[in-house]
């Protein structure tokens, strides 16, 4: 029995040494590998060699340099996802630009600048002041994210310009009270090129050009009440009534013409389609008119004016285009 209990307690002795004996999880043990400085608690953290201060690594330092692990996290910046490069998580790369397709609808309120204001040329052509213009347009739309911040924004528009004035009123017994009107109008293919930088989310300006290919005109003298309603006639050929007017001379205008586009806007989503609210300033580089150099014809004397220098009396109309344009542009892709 004595002999029984001494072999217990001697190999409970020899466990209880096992039990207790210092490893750093790896099979090796401590004191020994403290020495060495090579103990790891499994953090990437060593514990100090002798009375050294351990060396401790944050969380990053300790993923990144344990057998060279990566992740990979995906934020979201500007509507576009982001991705965490594997050796440094706070590096982020965007992925390609984006690709968007859309309409646009403009309305404006024109504006001539350069116009002459020799007395003769007034008289027969009115003041600038006398002259009301607007501008209207419909087309495509695209925006091409270059990164982040930079877009490229062109557009394909049919536009219509108009100006009108008041040259006259009268009285008719079936009419009443009515005014004459001249109006010309020219239609063109307008091409916005501009790039737009957005500094603050939802806002963007932008800037660039526009190409102007101008294909038909307008000019003609209609009648309105003295509230602007057409007054209409009956048309014996069409069987109908029609506006009263009058065709006159044909307004010739450049066929092409570039101009100067500035502007700010705001964009907001709804059922995940961009919407773009915005106003433009349209600034033609040249004149409107393709001849520029007026004379004046006497139909009663038959005869051209003069001048003091007894030549023909010519005043050049550099008149340009510009517009104040109120636009929103809808993107269906």
């Amino acid at each position: 029995m004595k002999k029984l209990i001494l072999a217990s307690t001697i190999a409970m002795m020899c466990l209880g040494a096992n039990a207790f004996a210092e490893d750093d999880g790896y099979g090796n043990d401590i004191p020994a590998a403290r020495q060495e400085g090579s103990v790891d608690d499994g953090y990437g953290n060593k514990l100090p060699a002798a009375d050294d201060e351990p060396e401790y690594k944050t969380y990053e330092q300790a993923r990144g340099a344990s057998n060279g692990a990566s992740s990979n996290s995906g934020a979201v910046y500007g509507g576009a996802t982001t991705t965490a490069a594997s050796s440094n998580p706070s590096e982020l790369t965007y992925p390609s630009p984006v690709l968007n397709l859309g309409i646009h609808f403009g309305f404006g309120f024109g504006f001539l600048a350069g116009y002459p204001t020799n007395d003769l040329f007034t008289e027969y052509m009115g003041k600038k002041e006398d002259w009301d213009s607007y501008s209207f347009d419909i087309g495509l739309a695209v925006k091409y994210r270059i990164n982040e911040l930079v877009t490229f924004a062109p557009e394909v528009n049919i536009g219509v310009g108009v100006s009108l004035r008041e040259i006259g009123s009268g009285y008719d017994w079936k009419f009443k009270e009515y005014k004459v009107n001249e109006n010309r109008a020219f239609i063109n293919v307008n091409i916005p090129l501009v790039l737009r930088v957005t500094p603050i989310p939802h806002l963007f300006v932008e800037a660039g050009g526009r190409l102007n290919f101008n294909f038909a005109t307008d000019h003609s003298i209609d009648y309105t009440d003295k509230d602007g309603n057409s007054l209409m006639v009956y048309d014996s050929e069409k069987g109908e009534y029609v506006k009263y007017s009058e065709e006159l001379d044909e307004w010739k205008v450049k066929t092409f013409i570039p101009s100067l586009v500035a502007g700010i806007g705001g964009t907001f989503r709804t059922n995940n389609h961009d919407i773009e609210i915005g106003v433009r300033f349209n600034y033609d580089f040249v004149g409107l008119e393709k001849d520029d150099k007026v004379e004046f014809f006497d139909e009663e004397t038959g005869k051209f004016l003069m001048n003091d220098r007894n030549e023909k009396l010519v005043v050049t109309n550099e008149t340009k285009w510009l517009s104040l344009q109120f636009y929103i542009n809808y993107f269906f892709l």
